[in-house]
C-alpha cells in the first residue's frame, strides 16, 4: 500500500503553505511506480468529511499521475476538480501550485496559450511572497509552454534562470530535471548536439537516484537527439532501453512512443519489415488509450512504409485508417502531408489525374494553413507580449523593493540629523509603488476593455467570435452538442427615435442583465452589433436550446416594466442553429442569421430554427 488513508489524514490547515508529507511520498513513488500510484488513488477517493484543502491536494496528485502516464485531458480535469475546492483568496499557495499543475497538462494537450497568463500570475505571486520553489516551478512550466509555442529563446531564458537558481537534487525543479527540459528545447529547435549533454545529465541523475519513469523519459529524448544527430546505433539502443523500462513500469504510452520512434529509425535504415512490426505494435497501444493524434501518426507511418515497399493494397488500407483518425480542423499540417502521400499513391498506381487533383488539394490546404498560422502567430505574439509587459512591471517592483530595503538598512545607521532625508526616501518609494499599482490597474483595465462591450459589459464582437471558433473546435473534437443563436431587439430604432438614445441604452443594459441572469455560467453571450447579440450554448441539444431561448424571449418582454415605461413594448426575434460535422463558426453564424431573418419576416417576437438543423417546434 502506498497511500493508505491519505485522503483523510492529509493535514487540514487554515492556510496551506506546502504540500503534505503524503504528497511528497507519492510524488517520489510516482517516478518508479506510476500505475500503482494511480490504482491506489482511484481506489481511495476523499471522503465527504475530508477538508477542502485535502481534497484539492488529492486531485493535484491525481493530475500529476495522469500527466506522468500521458493522459492530458484526465490531468486537466483532475487539476480543475482540485481548484473547485479552494479559492485564490483562502488558499493562495495551494491555488497557485495547482494552477501550475493544470498548466503542464494544458501544454501536453496543445493548449499552451490558454495556460500562459495563469503561469505568469503564479510567478508574480511567488515573487511578491518570496516563495522560491513556486517561482522556480513557474519558470519551469513557462519554459515548457514556450517550447510548445516554438518560442525557443523565451524558453531558454526561463529554463536557464531556473537551472542557475535551483538547489534541489530531486523533483520537478531539480537541476537534472531542468537539464532534461533544456535538452527538449534544443532538440525541438534542431540543435541536437546541444541537446545531447543536457539529456545526458538528466539520464545520469535518474540512474543514480533510481527514478525509472524519469529515466525512461529522458532516455527517449537522448536517443532521439542522438538519432537526429547521426548517431543512429547509439540512439536506437537508448530508445530501446527507454521502451524496456516503460514496459516494466506498465507505462503503455511510453512504450508506444518509443516503438514509433524506433520505427522511424527502421525506416531510415530501409528495414521496412521491422518498421511495420514496430508500428503495428504501437498502433495496438494507442488504440487502447484512445490517443487519436498518435493513432493518426502511426497509420501515416504505416502508409509511408507500404508506399516504400510498393504494397499498394496495404497502402490503401493504412491510408483509409489515417483518414479515419484525421481531424482536419485541428490537424491542418497533418492533412497536407496526408494529401501529398495520397497523391504519391495515385501516381504510383498510374492514376495521374487523381494525383494531380490531390496535389492541387494539398496546395490549397497549405495556403489555408499558412493563413491560419499567421492569425495564430498574432494571438501568440499578443499573449507573449502580455507576459513580457508583466515581467517588466515585476522587474520595476523588484527594483523598488531593493530600494526600500536599502533605505531601511541605511536608516538604522543614520543619526537623528538625517531623519528628514530618510522620510524623503520613503516618500519616493511610496510614490514609485503608487505608480506601479496604477500601471497594473491600467493593464488589467485594458485587458478587460479589449474583450468587453463598454455599454453592456458583455463580450465584444471580436472576442465572442473567437469563443465561437473555440467552441466549434471543442465540439468537433469531443463530440458534444453546441447551439448558436443570434438575438435581435425588434424595432429598436423606433425606441431610440421615440424615447431617445438614453432609454435605448437602458433597454440594452437591462436586456443584457436578464440574459446573464437566466443563462448558465458555461453559456457565452456577446454583443455583435447595435442591437444584435450572439449566444453560444455548449453541451446543449437543439430542443433544449430552443426551450432556453424561448423562455428567455418571454422574460425579455418584461424589460419595460423594470424600466418603468409601461407604454414601451419590448420583444426579440431569435435565429437558432446547431453545430454539425464539417460546419465552421462563420457558417454557424450565417445559419443563425438566416433563421433570424425568417423570424422577422414571420412577424418577429419568436424563435426560429435554421432549416438545416435537426427539426424542433418553433
Amino acid at each position: 500500500m502506498i497511500i493508505g488513508t491519505i485522503p483523510c489524514v492529509i493535514a487540514a490547515q487554515a492556510v496551506v503553505s506546502g504540500f503534505s508529507e503524503q504528497y511528497q511520498t507519492l510524488t517520489s513513488t510516482l517516478t518508479s511506480q506510476p500505475q500503482q500510484v494511480l490504482s491506489e488513488l482511484l481506489s481511495k477517493p476523499p471522503s465527504v468529511n475530508t477538508s477542502d484543502p485535502s481534497k484539492a491536494e488529492y486531485y493535484a496528485i491525481l493530475s500529476d499521475t495522469y500527466y506522468a502516464l500521458t493522459y492530458p485531458q484526465k490531468a486537466i480535469d483532475s487539476a480543475r476538480k482540485g481548484l473547485s475546492f479552494i479559492t485564490q483568496q483562502n488558499e493562495p499557495w495551494l491555488y497557485q501550485n495547482i494552477k501550475l499543475i493544470e498548466a503542464t497538462a494544458l501544454e501536453m494537450a496543445g493548449k499552451s496559450i490558454e495556460a500562459l497568463q495563469a503561469v505568469n500570475d503564479a510567478i508574480v505571486w511567488a515573487q511578491d511572497n518570496e516563495d522560491e520553489d513556486t517561482f522556480l516551478l513557474g519558470l519551469y512550466v513557462r519554459g515548457s509552454l514556450f517550447i510548445s509555442l516554438s518560442e525557443y529563446s523565451a524558453a531558454a531564458e526561463s529554463f536557464l534562470e531556473a537551472y542557475d537558481r535551483t538547489t534541489h537534487n530531486t523533483g520537478k525543479i531539480s537541476k537534472a530535471n531542468i537539464a532534461g527540459m533544456l535538452g527538449v528545447m534544443y532538440e525541438k529547435r534542431g540543435d541536437y548536439e546541444l541537446a545531447i549533454p543536457y539529456y545526458a545529465e538528466a539520464v545520469a541523475h535518474a540512474r543514480k537516484h533510481n527514478e525509472p519513469l524519469n529515466l525512461s523519459i529522458v532516455l527517449f529524448g537522448l536517443g532521439s537527439a542522438n538519432f537526429y544527430a547521426g548517431n543512429v546505433v547509439v540512439g536506437e539502443a537508448q530508445i530501446s532501453e527507454s521502451a524496456d523500462i516503460a514496459r516494466a513500469l506498465g507505462d503503455e504510452q511510453g512504450v508506444g512512443y518509443a516503438l514509433k520512434q524506433l520505427a522511424q529509425i527502421s525506416i531510415e535504415q530501409q528495414d521496412y519489415a521491422l518498421a511495420e512490426q514496430r508500428l503495428r505494435a504501437a498502433a495496438d497501444i494507442f488504440a487502447r488509450s484512445e490517443n487519436i493524434s498518435m493513432d493518426f501518426q502511426v497509420s501515416r507511418s504505416l502508409f509511408i512504409v507500404a508506399l516504400a515497399t510498393g504494397d499498394y493494397q496495404k497502402a490503401q488500407k493504412y491510408r483509409d485508417s489515417a483518414i479515419s483518425f484525421l481531424m482536419p480542423e485541428t490537424m491542418p499540417a497533418d492533412a497536407i502531408q496526408l494529401a501529398i502521400l495520397e497523391g504519391r499513391l495515385a501516381a504510383a498506381q498510374g492514376d495521374f489525374s487523381a494525383a494531380y487533383g490531390l496535389a492541387t488539394r494539398a496546395l490549397k490546404l497549405s495556403e489555408s494553413y499558412n493563413e491560419s498560422r499567421s492569425s495564430e502567430q498574432i494571438h501568440r505574439v499578443r499573449a507573449i507580449y502580455k507576459v513580457r509587459a508583466s515581467e517588466q512591471a515585476n522587474r520595476l517592483l523588484e527594483h523598488q523593493n531593493r530600494l526600500q530595503r536599502f533605505a531601511l538598512e541605511a536608516q538604522e545607521q543614520r543619526n537623528l540629523y538625517l531623519w528628514s532625508f530618510s522620510g524623503i526616501t520613503v516618500l519616493v518609494c511610496c510614490l514609485l509603488g503608487g505608480m506601479v499599482y496604477r500601471v497594473k490597474a491600467q493593464s488589467r483595465a485594458l485587458s478587460t476593455l479589449a474583450i468587453t462591450d463598454s455599454l453592456t459589459g458583455l463580450f465584444n464582437r471580436r472576442h465572442i467570435i473567437e469563443q465561437l471558433e473555440r467552441q466549434v473546435n471543442a465540439a468537433q473534437r469531443y463530440k458534444y452538442d453546441l447551439c448558436v443563436a443570434i438575438i435581435d431587439l425588434d424595432f429598436f430604432k423606433k425606441i431610440n427615435d421615440s424615447y431617445g438614445h438614453g432609454v435605448g441604452d437602458r433597454v440594452l443594459v437591462e436586456f443584457s442583465r436578464i440574459c446573464s441572469d437566466n443563462l448558465r455560467k458555461s453559456d457565452l453571450l456577446g454583443r455583435i452589433g447595435g442591437e444584435e447579440f450572439l449566444v453560444l450554448l455548449p453541451h446543449t441539444t437543439l430542443q433544449d436550446g430552443y426551450n432556453t431561448l424561448d423562455g428567455l424571449r418571454r422574460k425579455l418582454a418584461k424589460v419595460s416594466d423594470v424600466l418603468g415605461i409601461t407604454e414601451l413594448s419590448i420583444s426579440v426575434s431569435i435565429g437558432l442553429t446547431s453545430y454539425g460535422q464539417g460546419i465552421d463558426g462563420m457558417q454557424l453564424m450565417a445559419n443563425a442569421d438566416t433563421a433570424l431573418y425568417q423570424a422577422k419576416t414571420q412577424g418577429r417576437d419568436q424563435v426560429v430554427v435554421h432549416s438545416t438543423s435537426t427539426s424542433t417546434n418553433s
